[in-house]
């Protein structure tokens, strides 16, 4: 478990940064830098609620040389899932013991710490947890991972992260607006992997790029580098400037697995049974509406069929608290069985037999009430879904409604 040993040895380092080892050689006006957090005794200014959500950080100040700014993080998102198709209920009370608190997922339970160090380094190293802190409170390694920053058109990184292939995976899970990604987005996902990439933005008036590569060894830590890799690159531009909206960019990525279906032992998840996978998405805001639209494809292998999809997300914001989130969904295979009913939490009901089919589609609505923006937000909605099974079964046709708070500090 070399992930607790990092998250401390970085907790250290930053407590050495921040004065205890360098502040007598930091320039004086360094020195003198009004500095908060809890390693000098220092909350932030403001009201009582302000106080209380700056504990968390440990260390800030601007003006140091070495070390600007070391936090403590955590992340908690439960939900509650009650769903019903022909064959009976299903929902997160199915959910294996160790995912939950009694009828109740844990989503995600998350702890670490992020920071930035001589003004163009940034790092984050997330743990997590077991929700009952049994068999023992360490569970694995998400992302560890640094950023080295020359500019907004250049960022390099290296370590442990999430694969970030297709619109919707772009968003980190705290700031996702519904509350599962798509059938075919949960199909191509590659886990969290090892590698290094490099991306910028606001390049000639809007261009933006990324390309990456990493080992698709899953592992709970670091991988063995076995297996193959996956490379990932991506060409956008941000036009809206040329547009009447307020946000208005349009992307393409495109995903290449050398080695489809990889696994390093039976006790690892499998890297994606296609070969290569392609995404054009649209993203639009204006005013308090929205609308994300996205075409997906896959090629593939061992005896995977090809499936495309298209998906469309419309929001409406209420208020800056209150905002409708609607999802649309749709996904086809060339081949019989190709398309994959969700696991969560579809594919948990009783008369789901073998959870594949050759077209699927489905239809969210629900509401968000952001109590402190994505840091504290009360969610809750209805999804219908239906699949086609195809000769061998499989069909499905059911309501889900979910209900769930996010919180991050």
């Amino acid at each position: 478990m070399t992930s607790p040993i990092t998250t401390i040895a970085l907790l250290f380092t930053g407590a050495v940064f921040s004065g205890l080892g360098f502040a007598e050689t930091a320039p004086a006006e360094a020195a003198a830098a009004p500095a908060t957090g809890i390693l000098v005794g220092k909350l932030t200014e403001g009201s009582a609620f302000d106080r209380f959500m700056s504990v968390p950080m440990l260390y800030k100040n601007a003006e140091n040389p070495w070390l600007q700014e070391l936090k403590f993080i955590g992340q908690l998102q439960t939900q509650y899932a009650y769903g019903s198709d022909d064959s009976g209920k299903f929902g997160t009370m199915n959910m294996p013991d160790d995912l939950a608190w009694g009828n109740i997922e844990v989503r995600r339970f998350r702890m670490g710490l992020k920071g930035r160090l001589f003004e163009k380094m940034t790092f984050l190293n997330l743990i997590d947890l077991y929700p009952d802190f049994s068999p023992r409170v360490y569970k694995r390694t998400p992302e560890t991972y640094f950023t080295y920053t020359h500019s907004d058109a250049f960022h390099l990184s290296a370590g442990k992260s999430e694969l970030k292939f297709n619109r919707e995976q772009e968003y980190s899970s705290f700031e996702f607006l519904p509350f599962e990604r798509t059938a075919l987005g949960n199909m191509f996902y590659g886990g969290e992997l090892t590698g290094a990439w490099v991306c910028g933005n606001g390049i000639a008036g809007g261009w933006l790029y990324y390309l990456g590569v990493f080992s698709n060894d899953r592992q709970d830590e670091l991988p063995d580098f076995n297996g193959g890799a996956m490379i990932l690159a991506k060409l956008g531009y941000n036009y809206t400037k040329r547009s009447s909206f307020d946000l208005a960019e349009v992307k393409a990525q495109i995903l290449h697995n050398t080695e489809p279906g990889f696994s390093e032992t039976d006790a690892c998840l499998t890297s994606p049974l296609y070969a290569k996978c392609i995404s054009i998405s649209n993203e639009l805001a204006d005013g308090p509406l929205g609308l994300t639209t996205e075409f997906l494809w896959g090629d593939g292998v061992n005896g995977r069929a090809d499936v495309c999809g298209f998906s469309a997300m419309p929001t409406y914001s209420f208020t800056k608290k209150l905002q409708l989130i609607t999802t649309f969904e749709y996904a086809c295979s060339s081949d019989e069985n190709g398309v994959i009913l969700p696991i969560r939490y579809e594919a948990l009901s009783p008369g789901s037999k073998d959870k594949k089919g050759d077209s699927y589609f489905a239809g969210y609505v629900g509401a968000n009430y952001y109590v402190e923006g994505h840091r504290l937000k009360l969610m809750s909605g209805v999804k219908y879904s239906h699949l086609d099974g195809g000769p061998d079964g499989g069909d499905f046709n059911g309501w889900t409604w979910l209900a769930g708070i996010r919180i991050l500090f």
